[in-house]
């Protein structure tokens, strides 16, 4: 693996604790980025192009590996600044809190915005069906489409599957809509810039807080200014519930917004041919199906990296199934109806309101500093190097498997002296040659 920019290295929010960790090596086979090796026989460290998966956090056995979110007391409620809560936060006190208390908790905690992503949720759902029903019958589009929702999905098709990037359509999220429409709106009220209004994410798991931190496309400034887990805010927004005395209405959505955080919540509603998929290992398996060319009568594929979508997510707190549970009752409460306006939802659609400009720069291209002559050639040493290596996929050389390995022998990571194997079949040739 060809060593990436510093930009493109490890994450903020998932740590190794190097005194916990026995070197199992079960991180380093988990990681689809193939980014962790295990130094000296016992210590995982992250040395490629993390994408916030999290596997390696939920393969761990040791809890030596742990995803952190920016705690509570690392941002301050303020009047003026906007708070972006996900629709999966409503999932997580039971069933004794309905959506507009959580958002009317959230008031009383100290933010003055408390924009409800469940609504426009509902809006980017009708956009999807007009995307389509646009574009179904272009020859120069690409189907099925892929959501672009889970950050991680994008990051893992820009890394192993750049051929699919032309499958994700330029359509923001709702959690972008929010920020920039927020930012437009209190900018345009406070007579101030947008850059001077802070939008905090409350997040699920780490792709998602670090998204915060990132611009949309290349020279566009970040949709969000912070993130925290939703970990970090639950003891206090659960207090601030059971202090509400506010009758004020944050929440308008039916339950196809709300539904939006769960596995197959994003195509609820829709009326195409649609798919849902949910689970690392089940989302590269249609990715493959789809990079074979597979599935083209199918319109659209929501694909989330955490199984049972953000319900799984590392930084939510409850039962994953418990809050599928809870989220599915809440659906069937508020209705399996749009309550949006479709005539200014189509307005909106046609004058680019869903729009935006997402870059779709492969991180292979952007990570190596190589000229194609020189991959070529590297690929040869590869090959090479590969062909002198038993393929028994085991990791103790510390990298996750053979072909890994002579990556990482042909940029100087390691030696092939490093391969039991090679080094016990070495030695037992040079034995021979002695006698």
């Amino acid at each position: 693996m060809s060593k990436p920019p510093e930009d493109l290295k490890t994450p903020v929010y998932v740590e190794i604790d190097e005194d916990q960790c026995t070197g199992c090596v079960l991180c380093m086979k988990a990681c689809p980025t193939k980014a962790i090796r295990v130094k000296d026989g016992r210590v995982a460290r992250i040395e490629g192009i993390c994408i916030d998966c999290g596997e390696c956090v939920r393969t761990c056995t040791k809890g030596a590996i742990k995803a952190t979110a920016p705690k509570g007391d690392d941002f301050t409620t303020s009047p003026d600044l906007v708070i972006s809560p996900p629709t999966v936060l409503y999932s997580q006190f039971g069933e004794d809190y309905l959506p507009n208390d959580i958002l009317l908790g959230l008031r009383k905690m100290g933010f003055g915005y408390v924009h409800d992503q469940s609504y426009t949720s509902e809006m980017c759902n009708f956009a999807v069906e007009l995307y389509i029903k646009e574009n179904r019958k272009k020859p120069n589009l690409l189907f099925p489409l892929i959501s672009p929702a889970c950050p991680v999905v994008v990051r893992l098709i820009s890394f192993r599957f750049p051929s699919l990037l032309k499958h994700i359509p330029p359509l923001a999220t709702p959690r972008e809509i929010v920020a920039r429409e927020a930012k437009k709106r209190l900018s345009a009220k406070n007579e101030c810039s947008p850059e001077e209004i802070g939008v905090l994410h409350i997040t699920p798991c780490p792709a998602l807080a670090d998204f915060a931190k990132q611009s949309v496309s290349q020279g566009d400034s970040p949709p969000m200014d912070k993130a925290v887990g939703i970990n970090s805010i639950y003891e206090s927004l659960k207090k601030n519930l059971q202090e509400i005395d506010d009758d004020m209405v944050l929440h308008h959505s039916s339950g196809i917004g709300i539904g939006w955080g769960m596995s197959g919540g994003e195509i609820a509603g829709m009326n195409r041919n649609c798919l849902a998929v949910s689970g690392l290992h089940e989302v590269i398996h249609y990715l493959e199906k789809i990079e074979m060319g597979l599935l083209q009568e199918v319109d659209y594929i929501e694909c989330r990296i955490c199984a049972e979508g953000c319900l799984g997510g590392p930084f939510t707190v409850a039962d994953k199934y418990q809050a599928k549970h809870h989220l599915q009752k809440l659906v069937r409460m508020f209705g399996v109806e749009r309550r949006i306006k479709y005539n200014y939802v189509i307005k909106l659609y046609k004058n680019g309101w869903f729009f935006t400009e997402r870059d779709r720069t492969a991180f292979k291209d952007v990570a190596s500093p190589l000229s194609i002559p020189d991959r070529i050639e590297r690929l040869n040493r590869v090959q090479e190097t590969l062909q002198l290596l038993p393929g028994k996929e085991c990791g103790v050389c510390g990298s996750p498997d053979c072909p890994t390995f002579a990556e990482d022998v042909v940029d100087g990571k390691a030696t092939l002296e490093d391969c039991i194997f090679f080094h016990n079949r070495k030695r037992k040739t040079s034995t021979r040659a002695s006698r």
